[in-house]
């Protein structure tokens, strides 16, 4: 079950249509409302899809050899090996849901990753951090002694500000991923969410007003920061829930509006509308925004600046106009996921926000899980995976195969006679 059950959040979407037609189901880890922002994508998509060069076959056959295989690759002492086997893993968690499998192999799993992301080489560590996202999304479970061996692993990194801002900005994603799903201390919670603010708290803006002049790298981080830090936000119990509102959204979250990096301010603009929909579900007296922040919004959502990019005004536009009418017009986001016979309604910017974090870790295997994996349906409050059903389905299809392939059949042979008589 998600986190935000087990501390008196109720879910704020609504779920699932059933007998969607097949057909319609698509084939990737994207929505299909084409105004959706992506900034919450973190991970490139070289670093989350398939990897180049390194073409995984996954059969039900093979994946318990493969991913014996794949961590046995891990100890090797040699770079490019282990880097391909954690390609290989990450396609296979990402892929297929396969819990039974990692939860039997989880402290030889868990010993390697940890050593991964330890050696704090960018390329190795870059997928350590991914591969070790899946892996929690895979368990799905509240598991807060390996929450805290990875957590012990990986804030070391996320600190240190003398490594590559890419590494960190990986680290301190899959550190959000992970708290979300396993750790189940409100205290644990809130002292990484501190963390994660000293972060991006760089980019607040100066007391005069100014915004900071921070490197592209460096906002990056600050944007995965704020990702990971609103991720956690959404767990809180109302009493936290209610001081985060009056503390970050007066000023603090609604400054980082005035940066000068597209994905930041986008993602600061998700952050505010994400803090006030939690606010106007747990009756804050804070659930209004000031006229200020309304009057930001609708510039932001109106920005022709021309040293701005087509792309990024483009982006900016469509996502502050939808926040902006989400308040003066009581709006929220409103589209389907179609996979396999099932329709995911997305109605809530808490559950784009979750399906946006959760697609881009899973890319094309985000239908996958969708349908199979009990913790990601339990985070978007669909039933559980009926996969009896599903198995019944199928060989009720083979069955009318059979049936139809004897009648035509048999319909030949009538008509060979008929011929023949004539």
């Amino acid at each position: 079950m998600p986190k935000y059950t087990k501390k008196s959040r109720p879910p704020r979407n609504k779920t699932t249509k059933s007998g969607a037609d097949d057909s319609a189901s698509i084939d990737d880890g994207v929505s299909t409302c084409s105004n959706m922002s992506d900034v919450t994508s973190i991970y490139e998509d070289s670093e989350v899809g398939f990897p180049l060069g390194n073409d995984v076959i996954l059969t039900s056959d093979s994946l318990d050899e493969k991913l014996d295989t794949s961590i046995e690759g891990l100890r090797n002492k040699d770079l490019r090996t282990r880097e391909n086997s954690l390609r290989t893993l990450q396609t296979l968690l990402s892929q297929k849901y396969v819990s039974e499998l990692v939860s039997n192999r989880i402290e030889s799993l868990m010993e390697q990753l940890i050593a991964c992301l330890r050696k704090g080489n960018e390329s190795e560590g870059k997928l350590a951090a991914t591969v070790s996202s899946l892996v929690f999304i895979q368990l799905g479970e509240v598991d807060d002694e390996l929450f805290l061996k990875f957590r012990d692993a990986i804030l070391p990194t996320v600190r240190d500000e003398s490594k590559l801002s890419s590494l960190r900005k990986h680290y301190t994603l899959a550190l959000g991923v992970i708290c979300f799903i396993s750790s189940e201390e409100i205290s644990s919670t809130v002292e990484l969410m501190r963390i994660l603010e000293t972060i991006f708290s760089q980019s607040y803006l100066y007391e005069d007003g100014t915004s900071p002049i921070i490197n592209h790298d460096l906002q990056e981080l600050h944007t995965a920061a704020l990702t990971s830090w609103c991720l956690l936000a959404s767990t809180l119990p109302n009493n936290l829930a209610h001081e985060l509102i009056r503390i970050y959204l007066p000023e603090k979250i609604p400054g980082l509006l005035e940066t000068n990096d597209g994905d930041l301010r986008n993602q600061a603009g998700e952050t505010i509308a994400v803090l006030y929909e939690i606010a106007r579900d747990i009756h804050s007296i804070f659930a209004e925004p000031s006229e200020s922040l309304l009057i930001t919004l609708e510039k932001k959502a109106n920005e022709s600046a021309k040293y701005r990019g087509k792309k990024e005004k483009r982006l900016q536009r469509a996502t502050f106009r939808e926040i902006y009418n989400s308040f003066e017009e009581g709006t929220s986001p409103d589209f389907d996921i179609k996979f396999g016979r099932e329709t995911l309604e997305i109605t809530s910017w808490t559950s784009r926000f979750y399906y946006n974090m959760f697609s881009s870790i899973l890319a094309t295997g985000m239908n996958v899980h969708l349908k199979e994996n009990g913790f990601l349906r339990s985070v978007f409050n669909l039933d559980e995976p009926e996969i009896e059903n599903l198995e019944q389905s199928k060989v009720n299809k083979l069955d009318r195969h059979n049936a139809n392939k004897a009648a035509f059949k048999t319909r030949t042979q009538a008509l060979n006679k008929t011929r023949a008589n004539k």
